[in-house]
């Protein structure tokens, strides 16, 4: 099924999902026990702040798609103030408005001291009650902390950060003056800070909270490996996202830094240091849904699949924290099952008409933890300030790398496994085709679906 979205298309959809009076059961991915696979995106942008839809459009794209969950995760925003108002003047935003209005007519609407259209947007209270579908869609509570750090030697270092399931602003973000820029602060201990401050307020409403690092390495490598290690109760980062204009380095050998390598540097050390594991999700950070830009945040290009008992946030917080979920990228495992103690994981792939290569990927419990190179590398559009300028650490090969590859021939369907052996600190699987993605940005595989299971330790 193509998921580029014409203006037509989206209207199509939109119409049908919001006259319908109720919404057809989706097809089950997979069955284990009792419990199911949940398809889902966690990083969502609407007019709430930078987006270019409305809450109630987004939300339409991928409930019709067959999404079970969605977060719509607005930059330092949290949907809950009633009196919100949306610029609907000018020739593009009255487009999209007038898109709205025939899907959901009757919007708020009035003039302003400056005599520009605004539309009320509808506040996540409000798109639950007219969403959320027993056992079939659940909208959750989801805000992008936005931050970046300045150094004083001229380094700007951004820090997104997806916390989820906390129906209410971070404090510090909600404090008067606030400033998404500080000075000199470590990346790790204000990374470290946003995840403390995200539990206490979670433990404050009584629920199991998901605290992700966005994107680590955009817009240019802004947070390496030595900060995740150095922060070890996250527990989350974006293995893939569908959009940025991101390029590597010059000069970087082709395992340099990817966030495929970057997550095996970072278990490699947590995993030896007896820490919890990173887990890696795919998003699609979605900003553009009638093709205003081709390439990037755009719709249905990456998500996660739970499997969990039930369709509520926190059974889908208990499956992610045990590592019951894949990351996926146009592509997707059947199923996974991990057996703690024999040390083995078993996925288990269905026919595609092209082939696949399936790698079990490994860290070794002799790995070198000092750099064997480092290189310092600038992009060419700033090679003369220090804004962008970054030390990239390149780490032994030991610590991720395929300790076995399987072969799956196109049209036929393969479960593969791998047993730890006794030097493995953990085994995670990636599968892999070549195709077309939905997004062509860097933030993702170039030229490749792939799909991605946790990394896993034995007893």
């Amino acid at each position: 099924m193509s998921i580029e979205t014409t203006r037509r298309e989206f209207i199509a959809g939109a119409l049908a999902l919001a006259s319908a009076t109720g919404f057809g059961a989706l097809p089950k991915i997979g069955v284990a026990k009792s419990k199911r696979w949940w398809k889902g995106n966690l990083h969502t942008h609407t007019f709430w702040s930078d987006g270019k839809a409305f809450p109630e459009e987004a939300i339409v794209w991928y409930k019709s798609r067959g999404w079970n969950f969605l977060g719509l995760s607005d930059h330092n925003i949290f949907q809950d103030n009633p009196d919100k108002w949306a610029d609907v003047s000018g020739d593009a935003r009255r487009k999209y408005f007038d898109t709205y209005l025939q899907a959901f007519p009757g919007a708020a609407t009035r003039t302003n001291a400056a005599g520009r259209l605004e539309a009320r947007l509808s506040t996540f209270a409000e798109l639950s009650a007219k969403f959320n579908t027993p056992d079939e869609f659940l909208l959750v509570p989801d805000v992008e902390a936005t931050r970046s750090v300045e150094f004083a030697d001229g380094r700007f270092h951004q820090l997104h950060m997806n916390y989820v399931n906390v129906p209410e602003l971070l404090p510090s973000i909600a404090a008067p003056g606030f400033s998404s820029t500080i000075k000199d602060k470590p990346l790790a201990a204000f990374l470290e800070e946003h995840r403390r401050e995200t539990a206490t307020l979670a433990a404050k409403h009584g629920r199991h909270e998901i605290f992700v690092l966005n994107h680590p390495i955009w817009t240019w490598y802004d947070v390496g490996p030595e900060v995740l290690i150095d922060a070890p109760d996250v527990r989350f980062f974006e293995i893939c996202n569908g959009g940025s204009p991101y390029a590597p380095a010059e000069g970087l050998p082709s395992d340099g830094l990817d966030t495929d390598r970057l997550w095996d540097v970072v278990n490699a050390f947590r995993a030896r240091r007896g820490m919890p594991l990173l887990y890696g999700i795919g998003t699609d950070d979605t900003h553009n849904y009638r093709g205003e830009k081709a390439n990037m945040c755009i719709p249905g290009n990456a998500w996660i699949l739970v499997k969990a008992e039930s369709l509520d946030a926190g059974s889908l917080a208990d499956a992610m924290y045990a590592g019951d979920f894949t990351a996926c990228e146009g592509l997707e495992f059947d199923d996974v099952a991990f057996d703690r103690s024999k040390g083995r994981l078993e996925v288990t792939i269905g026919a595609r008409d092209v082939p696949r290569t399936i790698r079990f990927i490994v860290s070794k419990r002799d790995f070198d933890e000092r750099p064997v190179g480092k290189l310092t590398v600038r992009p060419a559009k700033h090679a003369d300030t220090m804004r962008f300028q970054r030390e990239i650490a390149i780490y032994d090969k030991k610590a991720g790398m395929a300790a076995k590859t399987v072969e799956v021939p196109a049209g036929r369907p393969m479960k593969a496994s791998y047993t730890l052996a006794d030097d493995d600190l953990y085994v995670r699987a990636r599968v892999e085709e070549k195709g077309k993605t939905v997004s062509t940005a860097w933030l993702h595989p170039r030229g490749l679906r792939c799909a991605w299971t946790q990394p896993y330790r034995a007893c």
